[in-house]
């Protein structure tokens, strides 16, 4: 089930987060960095998200707690022919290849159309293959690449884009 995060799920999507960076970074970012990672810290972080209001967040829960999230609002970064922007998503590594991804793009995609925003852009790393090819596999288009520098590691990020929110093919 799809859901918006309501303020006491800043732990639970905390957690994931972490967890999620951890098995999905892993080989692409140093060991180190992985490890310092704090949930106590995203926890903080994602209080001050859903507080604040100017991004959507959604969680998905499963029995046994929330096991992914997905969060989007107004494009940060002047990217130009995008207004809107798939800030992050994640889904524990046990709950993956559920319909969870896709539910979560569609919750934040309606956030989006809500919020009078036509269009999406999405930033995964380069080397993230199963990411891309999720986008990929929504329509996503190859925008551009750019380099990304997170903890010690200089990596390429690239973005993915649909013109018209209705192109996201579920």
């Amino acid at each position: 089930m799809v859901r918006p995060a309501a303020l006491d799920d800043a732990p639970a999507i905390a957690r994931v987060h972490v967890a999620s960076w951890r098995t999905t970074y892993r080989g692409m970012l140093p060991d180190d960095f992985l490890a310092s990672l704090s949930a106590a810290q995203y926890a903080e972080r994602w209080s001050r998200v859903i507080g604040e209001g100017s991004s959507r967040v959604y969680v998905v829960e499963e029995p046994e707690g929330i096991v992914g999230f997905a969060s989007g609002g107004r494009e940060r970064a002047g990217e130009g022919g995008f207004a809107g922007e798939l800030y992050a998503i994640y889904v524990l590594d046990g709950s993956r290849r559920r319909g969870h991804g896709r539910e979560l793009v569609r919750a934040v995609a309606e956030a989006l159309r809500e919020m009078k925003l036509p269009d999406m852009i999405v930033w995964v790393l380069r080397d993230n293959t199963d990411a891309r090819q999720f986008y990929e596999h929504l329509g996503g288009v190859y925008v551009r690449s750019q380099p990304i520098t997170i903890g010690t590691a200089t990596l390429e990020e690239v973005s993915y884009g649909w013109q018209a929110l209705d192109e996201i093919r579920y």
